[in-house]
């Protein structure tokens, strides 16, 4: 009986360094990502990713995710559509789901892709999460639709909005007007929003 208390001790203690190290191996990696993707050293990340020691550390959802985010920065259209039709089902859990989902329709929202679009909102409606399915219809109305039927609603309690929220509500309700052909009104917000970026870098 002790040696079986013994053993089992053993192989939860390799079982525990074995999680430690690999954790520890995958946070030096995404490090290595994170510097070759903020220097657009795309060749070199895309070499990392596919490398024999990356796949025996990375899941290849992992993996996929890193090269998409180095694609999209390329604008390496066709590309980034296989890589999102490779990742989006391979997403198994809700977090995930929505995540990818909400990568992929600002992706081609602001593409405006209208085929795309309709693609990931069948998608999103099958999440039952009304707040993202909402956002992602006004989104749609607001730049593929070219709709400027939620002004009121953005408008109102502006100046109370978290300063990010402001950006993008600044943001769209300057599509709105360009939409309605008030161009003074759409320059207004569309200052607004830039005067948060650079607002929010100070």
């Amino acid at each position: 009986m002790r040696n079986i208390l013994v053993l089992i001790g053993i192989i939860v203690f390799v079982a525990v360094l074995i999680s430690f190290v690999l954790q520890f191996l995958r946070n030096s990696k995404q490090k290595q990502f994170m510097y070759l993707l903020q220097n657009n050293e795309f060749d070199t990340l895309y070499k990392k990713i596919d490398s024999f020691y990356t796949k025996s550390i990375f899941p290849e959802y992992n993996r996929e995710y890193v090269r998409l985010n180095a694609l999209i920065m390329q604008d390496r259209k066709e590309e980034i559509d296989a890589t999102f039709d490779k990742l989006i089902p391979m997403a198994k859990d809700k977090n995930a789901k929505i995540d990818i989902l909400d990568k992929a329709f600002e992706y081609y929202v602001y593409d405006e892709n209208q085929e795309k679009c309709d693609q990931i909102i069948k998608e999103i409606e099958k999440l039952d999460d009304e707040k993202m399915l909402k956002h992602t219809k006004m989104m749609y109305d607001i730049t593929i639709l070219k709709k400027s039927n939620h002004i009121k609603e953005l408008e109102k309690d502006f100046d109370k909005q978290p300063v990010m929220q402001r950006v993008t509500n600044a943001y769209l309700l300057s599509v709105q007007y360009k939409n309605k052909g008030n161009e003074e009104k759409a320059q207004y917000y569309e200052n607004v929003s830039k005067s948060l970026v650079e607002g929010s870098k100070g």
